[in-house]
């Protein structure tokens, strides 16, 4: 019974077998590696969805290869392998013959050593992983919290991140850029609970086709994120209030391997500064390409000293923030990243400050100041980046607006005269950067930067009532003074790069242009009492065009040693400097040509350590804010204008580095000594009374050096559950100061030590402990008699208890004291006391806190600034007591 349907089945198949023989499916196409060059005997296989094979054979000594079989159906792959390069493995109906197949080289043994410790750090060849369950607190939140605490890693007050003394460029989220600099996005908003591994990159190269041409010194962050984090939305929120405070924030988050993204709206008014969040912390990697330069402020209403002190103790503000970042991964390794940031940001900001000035002449002059400011700054950032990086060619064009707008308002005291101030700025910035990188076979590259930046500026600032009327206004009295400055810049940088490797030998050449343009117009006009407003004088007067074309080329040559390299590299370059100054008939036009050298060598000593050693000599010109002639007042106590050639600052520089690391037994040290160079043909000469500065850049022969030697530890001691850190700094700089007619030469010495400690007691608490002391000595060398040394020594101290009550129940005291003692003047001593309270509902995923900031109530900071001839004392309020309650949560 069972053969008559067989018996129908068979002519079937042999129909469709003799069909498909008769129309047989050709693949065919070329195997070459990263660098252009074919690679023959490759393994080429047609597989099915399951992995069986269907079809093999073998690239040729061209690398090429042909396949004709009978097609099976569907889900057909193309397999490609070959000894030394990972496999490729692509579906047929995603491309079309002939395919053109790219193999990567595996990485070298060498990189493969792991070595593994149980104590939660790994080490394998460059890269370090520490894993986070083994560092892990209960309180922390994100993963900044915990990045903070690793053995080898310095987190300073602004966010920047630093290993084993060296500043990190970026911080990656599963191996992609998501952010660029501003990583402080990723540790304040990333929880802890998300990352697996944070994993530090020593030798990090972000442009894949770059490796092996361009030696990598960059120290990058990986999050490896869990594979919980991968396959679900992360949304976490706050809200907190207290006795005039409130805290919101809402963030969202997707991390899966197409898609990333990044997105928060937060709002606070409890000294939570979110521009911090959003700016760029990381250390350019720019491979080539020269960064725009940035428009310069030419106006301010006086800054103030910032307190040495966290900014929750006295910056009153109110903040809002939108930020989105998303990262799309599209087909053929191509990426689509967008970036926008919203501000809105108001503080306010109270001080006042006492001065004196110790001229060489044996004359003291002071002054004092109050003032009461509010600013209000709004910003929005737009970018977006399309990338491909790959190992066969590096694709990046990114597009970035800027609108950023402020205004600052206050009232002023000076000497007991009274002011009313408003500045306003408006400015518009809209640029293009991109690189091409492509290997173009037999071990050459060929790069393409473009830099494209404009900017414009305006910038006003009113005083009411007038003052300085024997400088502006042949000593009658006038009603308010204006300020007006509009700079318009342009940028433009186009160049490209050959190079070639030859064994362990690569060259490098490259060519090309920059060309700045600036335009600076300015002018003080004066209001008298009938509100009519009048020009000041042409002597306030600026009508500025500045233009720079560089010419230049350079020849590196690198050589690859075993566990180093050594680089040399001359950028040759022709500047043709132009500008125009009002008044003037014709251009000012000059020509100089530099050679620019830079020598460095680095090589790992053994296992554990390296040595590096780098000289430098550039030499750089100025911009348009250094060569115009009409004074501008940039503050209702300073007037600035030039009477200098082109300012040209040559620097030669020189460093080295040891360092030394031994993950397993977490101790890192390092030391570094620089010594710095630098002569420049002007010197701005001060011109001080009781109530007003003029600085003039002048021309000068003038020369200073600086010398600089640091170092830091850090070691986690298993035995006793200790952690413990110290970084010393010391330096000694020299040069020239220009103070009321008078040039005399000034030195100065400064030291800091600092220690800190974490260790873990055996009842559930955990103590921080953290110390610092430095000294500043100033002397300045008058030509006649002799002038006493300016000193200040300051101290500043931290400590922490966190005792753990219950698996859910925490609570965490902790204690600031700082201290300035100036030579000749009483000390100055502040003290701070937090306490924080926290309950966790695992079941709700929330948390409870309830947080007293400033307990002790102090009321005002005192802070000593000193120079060489310099004695100030800045004085501002801080915030109350504070008492907030905070409610955490995340689904």
């Amino acid at each position: 019974m069972r053969t008559k349907p067989l018996l129908l089945i068979l002519p079937l198949l042999s129909f469709a077998l003799r069909t498909l023989a008769q129309n047989p499916s050709p693949v065919n196409g070329m195997v070459k590696d990263s660098t252009g060059r074919p690679i023959a005997a490759a393994s080429v296989t047609i597989v099915t969805a399951s992995g069986a094979g269907v079809h093999f054979t073998k690239t040729d000594a061209n690398g090429a290869f042909d396949c004709k079989f009978p097609s099976p159906g569907d889900g057909l792959s193309l397999k490609v392998t070959a000894l030394g390069y990972r496999p490729f493995i692509q579906t047929i109906s995603s491309g079309r013959s002939p395919f053109l197949v790219t193999l990567s080289p595996l990485p070298t043994a060498l990189a493969e050593v792991t070595v593994k410790s149980k104590t939660g750090i790994q080490a394998s060849g460059d890269t370090l992983n520490y894993r986070v369950a083994a560092f892990k607190d209960k309180n922390d939140r994100v993963i900044g919290d915990l990045i903070a605490r690793l053995p080898g890693i310095e987190v300073d007050e602004k966010g920047t991140i630093s290993y084993n003394g060296k500043r990190i460029s970026n911080v990656y989220i599963d191996g992609e850029n998501l952010l660029n600099g501003r990583y402080g996005i990723a540790t304040n908003n990333v929880p802890v609970d998300a990352v697996e591994q944070v994993q530090v990159l020593e030798r990090d190269q972000p442009v894949k086709v770059l490796s092996g041409y361009v030696p990598a010194d960059n120290v990058s962050l990986n999050l490896r994120l869990s594979a919980k984090a991968r396959a679900t939305t992360i949304n976490t929120g706050e809200a907190g209030a207290g006795n005039d405070v409130y805290l919101l924030s809402f963030s969202n988050l997707i991390l899966q391997q197409r898609v990333k993204s990044i997105n928060y709206v937060k709002s606070n008014n409890a000294g939570s500064n979110l521009q911090r969040e959003t700016a760029d912390l990381g250390v350019s990697s720019a491979n080539g390409a020269t960064p725009p330069p940035q428009p310069h402020a030419y106006l301010s209403m006086t800054g103030e000293n910032l307190p040495a002190v966290d900014e929750k103790y006295y910056l009153r503000n109110t903040d809002h923030a939108v930020n989105a970042n998303a990262l799309f991964k599209l087909p053929a390794e191509w990426a689509l990243r967008l970036n926008l940031t919203a501000l809105d940001l108001k503080r306010r900001y109270d001080f006042s400050q006492s001065v004196q000035y110790f001229l060489p002449q044996g004359d003291t002059i002071g002054y004092h100041e109050s003032q009461f400011n509010t600013d209000r700054h709004r910003e929005w950032q737009v970018q977006a980046q399309f990338e491909k990086n790959s190992t066969g060619a590096f694709v990046k064009s990114s597009t970035k607006l800027n609108i950023p707008n402020a205004t600052e308002r206050g009232d002023a005291w000076q000497n007991g005269r009274f002011m009313q101030q408003r500045l306003p700025v408006r400015q518009q910035g809209a640029g293009n950067e991109t690189q091409i990188v492509k290997a173009l076979g037999g071990r050459h590259l060929l790069q393409y930067n473009s830099v494209l930046q404009y900017d414009h500026v305006e910038e006003n600032l009113y005083i009411l009532p007038g003052l300085h009327e024997n400088l502006v206004n042949d000593s009658v009295g006038f009603l308010q003074l204006g300020q007006r400055v509009r700079t318009e810049q342009i940028y433009v940088h186009q160049s490209a790069a050959f190079r070639v490797r030859r064994g362990r030998l690569v060259w490098s050449f490259s060519a090309g242009g920059n060309y700045e343009r600036n335009h600076l117009r300015s002018g003080l006009q004066v209001t008298d009492s009938a509100g009519k407003p009048t020009n000041a004088g042409d002597r306030f007067s600026n009508n500025v065009t500045f233009e720079n074309l560089g010419l230049f080329a350079s020849a590196n040559a690198t050589w690859m040693l075993p566990r180093g390299v050594i680089v040399a590299e001359a950028k040759p370059a022709m500047h043709f400097i132009g500008y125009t100054l009002q008044g003037e008939n014709g251009a000012r036009r000059q020509e100089y040509f530099l050679l620019n050298p830079t020598l460095e060598f680095r090589k790992n000593l053994g296992r554990y350590s390296e040595l590096q050693i780098r000289y430098g000599g550039q030499t750089t010109f100025g911009h348009v804010n250094d060569i115009y002639p009409g004074t501008i007042l940039v503050n209702y106590r300073q007037f600035n204008a030039n009477a200098a050639p082109l300012p040209k600052t040559g620097v030669h520089s020189a460093m080295g580095r040891f360092t030394f690391r031994k993950p397993i037994q977490m101790m890192f040290w390092q030391v570094t000594l620089s010594a710095e160079q630098t002569r420049q043909n002007f010197l701005q000469a001060f011109t001080v009374d009781s109530g007003i500065t003029r600085i003039t850049a002048m021309d000068y022969d003038n020369r200073q050096s600086k010398y600089t030697a640091s170092g830091n530890y850090s070691k986690y001691i298993f035995a006793l559950s200790l952690q413990l850190s110290a970084a010393a700094k010391g330096s000694l700089q020299t040069g020239n100061m220009w103070y009321n007619g008078d040039i005399s030469p000034f030195n100065s010495h400064q030291f800091s030590l600092s220690m800190a400690m974490q260790k873990k007691l055996t009842f559930g608490a955990k103590i921080s402990l953290f110390g610092e002391a430095g000294k500043q000595v100033y002397r300045l060398e008058p030509r006649e008699g002799f002038a006493a040394p300016n000193i200040t020594e300051s101290v500043k101290a931290k400590a922490e208890w966190q005792q753990q009550l219950t698996g859910k129940f925490s609570i965490t005291p902790a204690y600031q004291f700082t201290s300035y003692r100036p030579s000749g003047q009483a000390g100055i001593h502040q003290h701070f006391f937090d306490v924080h309270a926290r309950y966790a509902v695992p079941k709700w995923k929330s948390t409870f806190e309830l947080s007293g900031i400033n307990l002790l109530g102090q009321e005002k900071y005192r802070q000593i600034v000193t120079t060489a001839n310099q004695l100030s004392i800045m004085e501002m309020p801080l915030r109350g007591r504070t008492l907030m309650v905070k409610y955490s949560f995340g689904f």
